[in-house]
């Protein structure tokens, strides 16, 4: 107040200052909070606040420095001046929201007020209670100002065109100098709102001229190709920035029905997800109606727009269940109006709000994406449209300049295709195979024990071979279970026989003659249980005699180290302990064919000879090739995790033509088997003509 009145007494002086009282130090002071408050609004309107925070720091500033009693900022919008922003001016009356006809009254005359003095371009002062505007003499005319205090306006002006008004309400008791002083500094401050207003416009055109040139570029992006998948793809990828929003989901229309074809950063859809299947069934009953639907959980209940058909209404909650969306809009789009939807979208976001401006951009972006989606799916519903494509690319090979190169070229293709079905060539099937002495056995455990005892041989062994005779004892085992049954027997064995013993001397004193018939009868059921004793002994022998295992034939010992392996082990019944082999007699190859090529062994088997060739290298001794002989061929398929289902096929070899160095029980061998000739096209290419037959011809 006290600037106030310094302002009101400097206005007052010959020179235009507020007050001819006041002492110099209070002048300087009072300038200095003017052109304070002048800088800080210079700087706020070169600055990029919010229209609402710029005019609530002017009108504050111009009200606290002009010790004014309220304010309005007023802005020309198209439907004409509406009030943007206002401090206490409800103390005027104008704001009051009662129905009486006399305060309706007094808003419109005050309303049509600001619009004339908004239409002109000086600053103006309208007394209270007065018939009309007045300048800063007071001259009045025409009754405008229904209030009883003074209202100095300034309007906004930029460039030619006038955008808004400045008013501050004064007390009535104000004098025409200190008017006049309230007037220019409204002046400079409107100055200040019309480079603010500009600087705003500078900015939203720039944004707007970003925007569209955004829009332009995202409209080549989905117009470049019609494939329409390549064309949904771009369009859910490129929407999301432009629209601001978290995902895009595109669906275009298959047959009846509206399809997911893409969802932003998601390379492969799962048409099994919940959230897929909820979309779908949302974009399908959104495209029925061709309007757009959007939910808005960032406002209030109260403010939600009216509630939707229940339809659409049901499909969009089982949506919303799968999806943490905020703001969610579905846009068909329609290309062509009265025409069904050719697709949709759907627009989410997690987090934020400004639903207004998505709604906008995402208004765009479905206009632009409608023609594309549509172009694209007129052009994939066109008939034979693959065969069309290929007479395309054809076409340019037989124009006339390149016909002789193409000639050329479809010359040798056929010179090639004719060699490979004509030309013959040895059709070999390889396989996997191993060298192995033909006359092989195994030692396995009699019965469930512990390995007691190794012959002196396997003890020395010490990772050589070893030479065993056939009946050579070579492994002990002892049995828990064994011994104590042949105990067991043993001692009823003896019991059974002092029993009947005993019964044979009572049968001799006795002369009692039904007493030597009971004794007689026991005797003889005691000699029944001493012979079933002594058949179990003599069983328990036997087994006794099995413990020690013996060599099944000559040869060497192939496993490695058995001391090791088996010394004080326990084994059960059936067990392999050892594998004895004949190394120096005949050798075979155990070869596995996969299941897939055993056929074409076969044939040759039925059509050459039953003993088809046989070449062989040894991985350990690749440099040079051996031959041998198909000896047989099993007849059931096994199956294991490296090789899959193979059939064993045996082959006969020549012992004496390969050193005994490279004969090695388990020695990796690549054999091809010999089955005859084939064209070389065949034989090139026989696994892919059988992944073909059965793979996409069967």
């Amino acid at each position: 107040m006290e600037a106030g009145r310094i302002a009101e007494r400097k206005c007052m002086s010959q020179d235009t200052s507020f007050s001819n009282a006041a002492s110099p130090s209070a002048h300087e002071e009072t300038w200095r909070q003017i052109e304070d408050v002048l800088d800080q609004i210079s700087q706020s309107s070169r600055s990029t606040v919010t229209g609402e925070q710029f005019f609530a720091e002017l009108l504050d500033g111009s009200i606290r420095t002009l010790a004014a009693i309220g304010g309005a900022i007023w802005l020309r919008q198209p439907e004409g001046l509406r009030l943007e922003y206002q401090v206490n001016l409800a103390a005027t009356g104008l704001l009051s929201s009662g129905d009486d006809e006399s305060s309706q009254e007094k808003q419109q005359i005050h309303q049509q007020l600001m619009e004339r003095l908004a239409a002109g371009t000086e600053s103006r002062a309208v007394a209270p209670q007065s018939g009309g505007i007045a300048n800063g003499n007071g001259a009045a005319a025409g009754n405008a100002n229904p209030t009883e205090f003074l209202l100095c306006c300034a309007p906004v002006i930029v460039g030619d065109e006038s955008r808004g008004l400045i008013e501050i309400v004064q007390r009535p008791d104000v004098s025409p100098a200190a008017c006049e002083g309230f007037l220019q500094f409204l002046k400079s401050v409107a100055v200040l709102a019309s480079d603010f207003l500009r600087n705003s416009d500078l900015r939203t055109l720039q944004s707007e001229a970003s925007l569209w040139n955004q829009f332009g570029e995202f409209s080549e992006r989905i117009h470049k190709g019609l494939d329409i998948r390549a064309v949904a793809s771009a369009i859910a990828n490129e929407a999301r920035p432009l629209i601001g929003c978290d995902r895009v989901t595109v669906a275009v229309r298959r047959g009846s029905r509206l399809r997911v074809e893409a969802v932003s950063g998601v390379d492969s859809i799962d048409r099994r997800a919940d959230t897929i299947r909820a979309g779908e069934e949302l974009i399908h009953r959104v495209a029925r109606v061709r309007e757009p639907v959007w939910h808005d959980d960032t406002v209030s209940s109260g403010d939600q727009k009216t509630s939707l058909p229940p339809q659409i209404e049901k499909p969009l909650n089982r949506y919303l269940d799968d999806s943490p969306v905020r703001i969610l809009g579905v846009l068909p789009l329609v290309a062509v109006p009265g025409e069904e939807a050719c697709g949709a979208i759907i627009v989410e976001r997690f987090e934020g709000a400004n639903a207004e401006q998505l709604r906008r951009r995402a208004s765009v972006v479905a206009r632009h994406s409608a023609a594309a989606v549509a172009n694209s799916l007129q052009h994939s519903n066109l008939p034979l449209l693959w065969f069309l494509r290929l007479v395309s690319r054809m076409a340019w090979y037989l124009r006339l300049r390149q016909l002789p190169r193409t000639t050329v070229v479809l010359g040798l293709l056929a010179g090639i295709g004719f060699a490979l079905a004509v030309v013959p060539a040895d059709f070999a099937i390889e396989g996997r195979g191993e060298l192995q002495p033909l006359q092989r056995r195994g030692i396995f455990a009699s019965t469930d024990g512990v390995v007691s005892g190794l012959s002196e041989k396997l003890r020395t062994a010490k990772g050589k071979r070893i030479s065993v005779h056939q009946s050579e004892t070579l492994i002990e085992l002892r049995s828990s279970s064994l011994e104590f049954e042949a105990t067991r027997v043993s001692g009823e064995l003896r019991t059974a026989r002092q029993s009947l013993n005993t019964v044979e001397i009572q049968r001799r004193t006795t002369d009692d003659p039904a007493k030597e018939e009971d004794l007689a009868a026991e005797a003889t059921e005691l000699a029944v249980t001493i012979k079933g004793l002594q058949e179990q002994d003599a069983v328990l022998s036997k087994w006794k005699t099995e413990l020690s295992l013996t060599s099944p034939i000559d040869g060497q010992v192939l496993t490695f180290d058995p001391v090791a392996v088996l010394e004080n082990r326990p084994v059960r019944q059936g067990e392999r302990l050892l594998q004895i082999a004949d190394v120096a007699g005949p050798w075979i190859i155990e070869v596995r064919v996969a299941d897939q090529n055993i056929g074409f062994v076969n044939d040759a088997v039925r059509e050459l000879k039953p003993d088809l060739d046989v070449s062989f290298v040894v991985a350990t001794s690749p440099e040079k090739t051996w031959t041998g002989k198909v000896r047989s061929i099993r007849r059931e398929t096994t199956s294991n995790r490296d090789d899959g289902p193979t059939v064993l096929v045996t082959v006969d070899i020549d012992r004496s033509a390969i050193p005994d160095e490279i004969l090695r029980p388990g020695a990796t061998v690549i054999p091809h088997i010999h089955c005859g000739t084939r064209s070389v096209g065949f034989v090139w290419f026989h696994e892919l003509i059988h992944a073909i037959r059965t793979k996409l011809l069967f």
